[in-house]
Parts: structure tokens; C-alpha cells; sequence
């Protein structure tokens, strides 16, 4: 079995299908000492991250880095430490990640395994970068770079290179980030990393506004292969170009494309805007609704990742605190360390909770915001656009009307609004008001169970805008009858008279 284990490690690199396929095919209840157990957990998470599998179950691991703590292996501890580190990595968890990937450089410290430094220095800098802290980043990008170049690893030298040039392009160097990505292209032989470098050359030049250079190499990158979320992003920089081409088709098809291939929560949030415009502009009030909801979330869900402490401020105290150790007088130092960090914590703690408060609140007012606006066009386009078939209708049948008689009137405009309204069917009717008003119908009936449906269908035709007329005979009401109706209903809604009713109803509509 050990020698299996063996032969598994060193496949891992060169043929990791390979080495999945034994590791897959031995049972860990079957392996008999805690050595054998704490390498088969090492391996497999090893073995999944290169396939850019699910690190599950990391309780293998953990049995992993509670043996080699003990028994002192340094490189096979430092390396459970990175994969520790990448498990709260995808689980976007990156204070946790960042504090891995320190205690793996802590156990290396002056050892030259290359490959292990490299991967750590890799990992720590992409946090940086989803952190927009791209001078570090890019540091550590080439500090990484440096260490790949020392092995046999060239496609992790290549990625490194495309990231520095990443990195500089996400701080708008566009000039000094095509170098890297050309390089890379003109070097690589594997075919997935000249699809990555094409990719980032065509982004570089759509964000520096050369737009006709950017739609050259992102078509050109589609035919490449890809790993993992890179197909999603390539469509969602097409979608985004031609949106500022005014190609609202090309866009919204790139962008609803892009979800095939598992875009990540950024790329989601931005097809999702794509996608609200989209919709906007074509007057689609559901596929609208549908996006902004996923929009919404996506937005939230960032919100949370964004909120989480900075990987340089946790790196810079836990580089004090190993100096502080290091020194003669440790215990002393230590102690003042921690209350330094203690005190620090807590101050940037509430500096930083106020400030995304503050955040929060200012964006809430400025969604809400957006929110209302929305919704009152949506509700005005819809009032116009009913008024008008009204109003065209009641034309086209003008000339019939004066030959009929007042009940023979009445007859036609029930049919007319029955047609337009569905207004025999009470299901139909309020389902529609629902849609077209905010939630109207329900809010009112689980708010105010007193409220009749009679008295339901009168707000959403005053709502509307319905000539009182018609709402007289929609509702079947006299003047007086209808005035005492909406006397009773201003009762039931605990207004102080019925004058209020309309802008009460008009708050309900704004709501969210």
C-alpha cells in the first residue's frame, strides 16, 4: 500500500488522472498505520486541487496536519497547510486562507523546496488581487514566478506571468500589463494557456477603450480550451463590448451564454446587469424582475466577501509577531503585541463595521432609490399603455356607440374592459394587479383581512387611472354608494378620512 501511495505522489504532477484513479481505489480503513493515512488525506486533496475538483471531504486532511505536527515533516506539513489554505480560498473565506498560507512559509522558512513556495506565494497573491491590492499582488506574483522558474512547472511560470500582467491591468497599467500576456503568448505551447493569455490581451485592450482590438482577440479566444470559469469570462467581455457597441443582441446573447459555463460571482453580478438592461430596454417586465433579483443577490453576496479584512494587514501582524518572537526579550514583546493587535482589532473592527454601515445604509437608500424609480416607470408605462387601448378602443367603436342606448353602452365597455382586464375573472384580475402593481393585491389582504375584494378591485382601478365613470359601473356603485364605500374602507385601512386614500395606496406601491 505505501508503495502505491508512492507511486500516486509522484504521478500527481505529470498524470493526476492517473494518480486519482489509485488514490480512488484505496480505501482509507484499509491503510494500517497513521503514516500511510496522513499521506493518502495529503494526496487526494493534492490530486482534486490539480483537477480543480471540490476539496472534499478536508477531514482527510485534517488527520494530515495533525500527524505531521507531530512528527515534523516540514514539507508535507507546509504543503497540508497551502491545501488547508485553499479550502477556505474557495470557500471564499480568504482571512482563513491568508493565515495558511503564513504558517506554510513559517514551516519552510529557509528550505528551498521551490514548487511549495511558488504555489504559496501564487495563492496569497490572487487574494490580493480579488482584494484590489494590486501592488502587492503583483509582488508576489513575481515572487512566485521567480520560484516556478527553479522547477520543471513551466505552465505555473506562464500563469504567473499572465497575472502580473493582471495585476497591472486591474490597476489601469494597461501599458505595462500587454508585455506579460504577449510574452506569454508567444512562449506557451500548450494551447489552455495561450487561450488564457489571448483572453487577457483582448480584456487589457477593452478596458484601456481599444475596442476593436478587444473584439479581435476575444473572438479569437473562444476556440481556445479552458479550465475552470474562463469560457464565462470571455463571454462576459464580449457581452460588456457590445454593449458599448450598441450591438444589444450580440450582448444579451454573450451574456446569457455565459452562465453554460459556470461563471464565478463577479462575472454573475456583471451578465446580470447585462442582462437587466437588456430587458429594460426590450420592455420585458419579467425576464427585468427575474434579473434584478439575481443582480441583487450576486451584489449582496460580494458585499459579504468584500467585507472581510485585508490579507496585507493580517500578514503585517503576523510578520510583527514572528519578529517580536524572534527577539531576546520575546515573552515581553508578545505581550505587548497582543494587546497591540487586540486593540487594533477592535478599533478597526468598529472603524470598519461603521464604515460598511455607513456603506450599507447609502446603498440601500440609493437601491431603494433605484427600486422606486423603477417600479413607477414600469407602473406608468403600464397605466399609458392601458389608458391608450382604452382610449383607441372607445374610438374605433365611437360611431356604433351613438346608436346605442345607455345600457347597450354600458354593456360594451364591460366587454371592452373584460377583454383588457379580465375583469369577470376576480383570480385572473388581481393575479395581473399583483404583477403590474407591486404586490398590490396581497399586501392588502394580508395586512387589512377586513378589506373586501370589492374594495380591492376600487384601489387597483383607481390606481390605474380608470375614469371614475367606468369604475362606476366596473363596481356597480352610484356617487353616494361608492363615497361611503370608500369612507368605510378608509376605516379599515386606519386612515383619518378617505381623502387620504390615494397617497396611502401610492406609499403601498412603493414599497418594497
Amino acid at each position: 500500500m505505501s508503495d502505491e501511495l508512492k507511486r500516486a505522489e509522484s504521478l500527481i504532477e505529470s498524470s493526476p488522472d492517473s494518480a486519482l484513479y489509485i488514490l480512488q481505489h484505496i480505501s482509507p480503513s484499509t491503510l494500517k498505520s497513521d503514516e500511510n493515512r496522513a499521506l493518502y488525506g495529503l494526496l487526494m486533496i493534492q490530486t482534486l486541487d490539480k483537477k480543480l475538483l471540490p476539496l472534499k471531504p478536508d477531514s482527510l486532511l485534517d488527520f494530515s496536519i495533525a500527524y505531521y505536527q507531530q512528527h515534523q515533516d516540514k514539507d508535507r506539513l507546509a504543503a497540508s497547510y497551502l491545501y488547508k489554505g485553499q479550502v477556505f480560498k474557495y470557500a471564499f473565506r480568504y482571512e482563513d486562507a491568508i493565515s495558511w498560507y503564513l504558517k506554510a512559509l513559517d514551516i519552510l522558512g529557509d528550505k528551498e523546496n521551490n514548487i511549495l513556495l511558488g504555489r504559496i506565494n501564487y495563492n496569497i497573491a490572487d487574494i490580493y488581487l480579488f482584494q484590489r491590492e494590486y501592488t502587492l499582488a503583483t509582488k508576489k506574483y513575481m515572487l512566485a514566478y521567480s520560484y516556478f522558474k527553479k522547477t520543471s512547472l513551466s505552465s505555473s511560470a506562464f500563469y504567473s506571468l499572465i497575472n502580473i500582467g493582471k495585476s497591472f491591468s486591474q490597476a489601469k497599467l494597461y501599458s505595462r500589463a500587454q508585455p506579460y500576456f504577449y510574452k506569454v503568448y508567444k512562449e506557451a505551447k500548450d494551447s489552455i494557456i495561450k487561450g488564457f493569455a489571448i483572453q487577457d490581451i483582448g480584456i487589457n485592450y477593452y478596458k484601456s477603450k481599444q475596442n476593436d482590438s478587444a473584439l479581435l482577440y476575444l473572438r479569437m479566444s473562444l476556440p481556445y480550451p479552458y479550465l475552470k470559469n474562463n469560457r464565462a469570462i470571455r463571454y462576459y467581455y464580449l457581452a460588456d463590448l457590445f454593449v458599448d457597441l450598441d450591438q444589444a443582441d450580440s450582448a444579451y446573447y454573450y451574456a446569457i451564454n455565459s452562465f453554460k459555463y459556470h461563471p464565478d460571482i463577479r462575472t454573475q453580478k456583471e451578465c446580470y446587469r447585462i442582462l437587466v438592461n437588456s430587458a429594460n430596454a426590450k420592455g420585458d417586465i419579467a425576464g427585468l424582475k427575474r434579473f434584478m433579483v439575481k443582480y441583487q443577490d450576486c451584489t449582496d453576496s460580494i458585499l459579504k466577501i468584500d467585507a472581510q479584512t485585508k490579507g496585507s494587514y493580517i500578514e503585517t501582524m503576523h510578520t510583527t509577531r514572528q519578529e517580536f518572537v524572534k527577539t531576546k526579550h520575546w515573552v515581553w514583546y508578545l505581550i505587548v503585541a497582543v494587546f497591540i493587535i487586540i486593540f487594533i482589532s477592535v478599533f478597526s473592527y468598529f472603524l470598519l463595521h461603521k464604515r460598511k454601515e455607513e456603506e450599507f445604509v447609502a446603498y440601500e437608500q440609493k437601491h431603494k432609490e433605484e427600486k422606486e424609480i423603477l417600479h413607477k416607470k414600469v407602473m406608468l408605462k403600464y397605466r399609458k399603455s392601458l389608458l391608450q387601448k382604452i382610449d383607441n378602443k372607445k374610438k374605433e367603436q365611437s360611431e356604433k356607440r351613438k346608436k346605442l342606448t345607455v345600457s347597450e353602452k354600458d354593456a360594451l365597455d364591460m366587454q371592452l374592459y373584460n377583454e383588457l382586464l379580465h375583469f369577470n375573472d376576480s383570480i385572473y384580475f388581481f393575479k395581473l394587479m399583483d404583477t403590474n402593481l407591486n404586490n398590490l393585491v396581497t399586501k392588502l389582504r394580508n395586512r387589512y383581512a377586513a378589506v373586501s375584494d370589492r374594495e380591492i378591485c376600487w384601489c387597483c382601478l383607481t390606481l390605474l387611472n380608470i375614469p371614475y365613470p367606468d369604475i362606476l359601473l366596473l363596481l356597480k356603485y352610484k356617487t353616494n354608494t361608492l363615497n361611503k364605500m370608500k369612507q368605510r374602507l378608509a376605516v379599515k385601512l386606519q386612515l383619518e378620512s378617505a381623502f387620504e386614500l390615494v397617497s396611502f395606496l401610492n406609499e403601498m406601491l412603493a414599497e418594497d
